[in-house]
């Protein structure tokens, strides 16, 4: 008899029975289930953590392994709201088609967790990963600085991705077949009447926080270039991630590359040596520029951003030729580099730079939001069907007041405003 110690509601049979559909052939003696996410980690799924102990079919020897399970939320309406089906679709579809592609090209050494399965069983959707906290890895407290080092982690371990990515679409006949199971969740005529008023809504709280701090007219004038985005930051952004689609520099992006989707792993001096990203949900073919720009803008300050963007886009770029070097065909190798060569994306990014405020403004909230003032999204979602709203803090903190702050001077002194932002 199988013991188990859980307040939650999986199935036990079921998931032995998923268990052996990934290839783990165990007697299964004991599962532990607890939470899988800190409260705030995570508002599109539940995840549930279990510890599952055993004994091996083929010699009876133990087993004891941790599995990382993510299910649908049960409130419908905000499932509704917040388009999480639409999500858990996609990232079902990234795990079963897209990962084991690139895998082909990445080498053993994934930048994403084992799934050992994803899809559905009598409960719903379902996604069962494995737990990269028994493999070392950590997630880096939100609030404390993303320095140098982690961010250097961070840049070549998406140079990997983004060169699998490549070397995939240039050499493997099935790329198309398989990207073409990944959707838009967010910039696509289904989402947009949700995400524009998501859009609006940042833009009124950002400008609602400067004029606070706007106590000796510093940012007067960057509020009224803000000001020129009400009603269209949304169409500019979802122009850019969206023109590129069938651009021979399109790269499979993660999508949603912020501190909450990355797990570290740290030396015994404390450095960073490697990173894992996960939570798939928004995975898209678009330029590489829109994962840089999400990471650096939504999970940095504006004091490392002014000493290193432009060395962290050189490390980037020199890994991701470095992983040419190593697997991209000899004959292909210089034409793939002079194709993703350092002035093509460095074009890239500062092209759609607003991108990277747009995410900041849109995020920056769940960054910076007081653990003990978490909303409760299901009393929010009831019998509601707009964002206007929805806050991912109730309360905007100190530390929020002062990054936005930061975010739309160096727009603001950059220049970076200055973009055709004309839509009827």
């Amino acid at each position: 008899m199988v013991s188990v110690v859980t307040s939650y509601s999986e199935h036990v049979k079921r998931l032995k029975s998923l268990l052996i559909k990934a290839g783990i052939h165990i007697e299964v003696d004991a599962m532990l289930f607890r939470t899988g996410s800190n409260p705030g980690d995570n508002y599109m799924s539940v995840v549930t953590r279990i510890l599952v102990k055993g004994r091996k079919f083929v010699d009876n020897s133990d087993f004891q392994k941790n599995f990382i399970i993510k299910r649908q939320i049960p409130s419908l309406s905000r499932r509704q709201l917040y388009r999480c089906d639409e999500a858990f679709k996609n990232e079902i579809s990234a795990y079963n088609h897209v990962i084991p592609l690139l895998k082909q090209y990445s080498g053993k050494d994934s930048p994403f967790p084992i799934c050992f399965f994803a899809g559905h069983d009598s409960d719903g959707e379902i996604i069962i990963l494995d737990d990269l906290k028994q493999l070392g890895f950590q997630m880096k407290n939100r609030l404390d600085d993303m320095d140098f080092e982690h961010c250097t982690v961070v840049m070549k371990e998406l140079s990997k991705w983004h060169a699998a990515s490549i070397l995939s679409k240039r050499t493997n006949p099935d790329y198309e077949k398989h990207t073409s199971r990944l959707s838009e969740i967010v910039y696509c005529q289904e989402a947009e009447h949700f995400y524009k008023q998501i859009y609006n809504s940042s833009i009124n709280d950002t400008i609602e926080s400067l004029n606070r701090s706007n106590t000796d007219g510093q940012l007067t004038e960057p509020i009224q270039k803000l000001e020129t985005f009400r009603n269209k930051l949304f169409d500019l952004i979802k122009k850019y991630v969206t023109e590129g689609n069938n651009s021979p520099t399109t790269v499979i992006c993660h999508g949603d590359l912020w501190v909450n989707n990355i797990m570290f792993k740290w030396n015994s001096q404390g450095m960073p040596i490697e990173c894992k990203f996960f939570d798939l949900q928004a995975m898209r073919c678009t330029s590489p520029a829109f994962d840089i720009l999400h990471f650096i803008f939504t999970s940095t300050k504006r004091s490392l951003r002014d000493s290193h963007l432009t060395n962290l886009l050189n490390i980037y770029i020199s890994s991701l030729h470095d992983e040419f070097n190593r697997n991209a065909p000899s004959e292909d190798c210089e034409a793939i580099k002079e194709l993703f060569s350092f002035e093509m994306i460095k074009k890239e990014v500062f092209k759609y730079i607003l991108y990277g405020l747009a995410v900041a403004m849109w995020i920056l909230p769940a960054v910076t939001f007081d653990s003990n003032n978490i909303p409760d999204l299901n009393v929010i979602s009831e019998g509601n069907t707009s964002p206007k709203e929805f806050k991912m803090a109730k309360q905007l903190t100190i530390e929020y007041h002062s990054r936005i702050k930061d975010l739309l001077l160096e727009f603001y002194e950059n220049q970076w405003f200055s973009v055709d932002v004309e839509f009827q």
